[in-house]
């Protein structure tokens, strides 16, 4: 019974930031699922955390009446090697261990705090050209973290904080290209036979809070103006870091 509560305050709070922020779900999860579960059932959390945030990305996609594909022209590339590297990461996910994956993304994300505090006070923001080299590697980490540990989002809030994303784009970006990630990745994971009975039921019971958890988001974030987002986005940033580096 502890562990159903346990799993449903987790999905709830995982849910909320995703639907804050647009990313984080997972980063939140993941040590709060190692505590209850134990390091050594990681790869279930993983396969877990990939399967709940397919539905928490779908929501996020098509509730946002400004989504536009147009938004997303710019940053194919990053799902497609994203895509492409899901499948690899989910190859290595038996015989790798995710510490590495995390040292970059945790790399990553220190460096998109540095950008966004710079571009909130400089007269003169700094900017990532797209060029489709950065898209390729941005991408390729996305997928590998995806696929390994279910840690996609650092590399693409790097690139996007680096482009100067607004807030409606930065969120859709975001969305589309995890749900895109998600599916495969799902896809994937059945077709190697690494869903059982119990991994399933609890990714369902988990994204069940966590869907909540997004909608609750979701709202507040509608409330929020730009400057207050990008605030709230860096001091999710922020703490996601310490934790990573120092947890």
């Amino acid at each position: 019974m502890e562990e159903f509560i346990f799993l449903a305050l987790i999905g709830l709070t995982a849910g909320s930031v995703k639907g804050l922020s647009g990313f984080g779900s997972s980063l939140v999860a993941i040590p709060l699922l190692n505590w209850l579960y134990g390091d050594e059932y990681s790869m279930m959390i993983t396969i877990m955390l990939i399967t709940f945030n397919v539905i928490l990305n779908t929501i996020l996609m098509f509730e946002n009446k400004a989504f536009s594909i147009k938004s997303l022209k710019n940053v194919w590339i990053i799902t497609l090697f994203g895509a492409v590297f899901t499948i690899v990461g989910l190859g290595l996910l038996q015989n790798m261990d995710g510490t590495l994956i995390t040292y970059i993304a945790a790399s990553l994300i220190f460096f998109s705090i540095v950008v966004k505090v710079y571009n909130l006070y400089a007269k003169n923001p700094l900017s990532i050209k797209p060029r489709y080299i950065t898209q390729a590697i941005v991408g390729t980490l996305s997928g590998l973290g995806n696929g390994i540990s279910s840690i996609d989002g650092p590399p693409v809030v790097f690139y996007l904080s680096g482009i100067d994303a607004k807030k409606e784009q930065f969120k859709n970006t975001l969305a589309t290209h995890f749900l895109v990630m998600g599916i495969i990745g799902v896809i994937t994971i059945a077709f190697r036979g690494m869903y059982t009975i119990e991994i399933f039921l609890n990714s369902l019971y988990i994204s069940l809070f966590c869907s909540i958890g997004v909608v609750v988001g979701i709202i507040i974030s509608k409330k929020i103006n730009e400057k207050t987002f990008q605030l709230i986005v860096l001091g999710i940033l922020v703490l996601l870091d310490i934790k990573m580096i120092f947890f």
